[in-house]
């Protein structure tokens, strides 16, 4: 109950990710960026989410620029509150740095998602 009032509920993050989205859109205008919410659930007048996706346009320039051509691909279940997995797909420079390029918030993993 203390948590919840200093750090908020889990829930109520979740009902501000269409309004990040949206920000993201109107500051990075050429950043892809996609979160899907349940259809099923909206026809029972409910929001859930399913799955996001964020790739910054200056990311994918960088990655243009100078990165080796490879991408590498991993993903994590996260296991806090909500039982969902995290999805990065990074690159490397000259150097060996590792360079994110994009990442994903899901459900689970299936080939639908990826």
């Amino acid at each position: 109950m203390v948590l919840d009032k200093l750090e908020g509920s889990y829930l109520d993050e979740y009902n501000k990710l269409e309004a990040y989205a949206q920000e993201l859109r109107e500051t990075n205008l050429v950043t892809d960026v996609v979160i899907q919410i349940s259809k099923d659930a909206m026809e029972e007048g409910k929001r859930r989410f399913l799955r996001m996706y964020v790739c910054f346009q200056a990311l994918k320039s960088g990655f243009k620029a100078g990165l080796r051509p490879f991408i590498s691909l991993d993903g994590t279940f996260l296991k806090g509150k909500c039982k969902e997995m995290l999805l990065v797909a990074v690159a490397q420079d000259s150097c060996k740095h590792v360079y994110l390029l994009a990442w994903a918030v899901m459900d689970k993993e299936t080939k639908r998602t990826w």
